[in-house]
């Protein structure tokens, strides 16, 4: 069973615009995962389904096993940068991707490796 597991999502916008029709996505515990396609695709769409923005009209969203297409935003500790390079402009890489940590209150020396680590895996070492 995959880590995390979007099942049969349908999204309409309007009851008359499907964005996502039946899709189907698993992803394993670490893999990186990255989506690609064009404007209008669901996207963006997607992400927010598994954020808890958005609640699909049907389908399952799952995490290790426990069903959170019902829980609510604030209760699903997810992250979600949009399509911006710059959460904050004003602070370095760096300090852009060690905000969520930070507002977590992380400890400094987990928070530090997660940052390297991220920053290495995307290549901005």
């Amino acid at each position: 069973m995959a880590f995390m597991t979007l099942k049969d999502i349908d999204v309409c916008y309007d009851k008359k615009k499907q964005v996502l029709k039946g899709l189907n996505l698993e992803v394993e515990e670490g893999e990186l995962v990255s989506l690609l396609g064009p404007s209008g695709c669901g996207k963006t769409t997607t992400l927010r389904v598994v954020a808890g923005f958005i609640e699909p009209q049907s389908g399952i969203f799952s995490l290790d096993g426990a069903d959170l297409t019902k829980v609510p935003v604030h209760k699903r500790n997810f992250g979600i940068v949009f399509q911006s390079y710059a959460l904050f402009p004003h602070l370095s890489v760096y300090d852009n991707v060690a905000f969520g940590l930070k507002i977590r209150k992380l400890d400094k020396a987990e928070m530090d490796r997660k940052v390297k680590d991220i920053l290495e895996v995307c290549g901005l070492t």
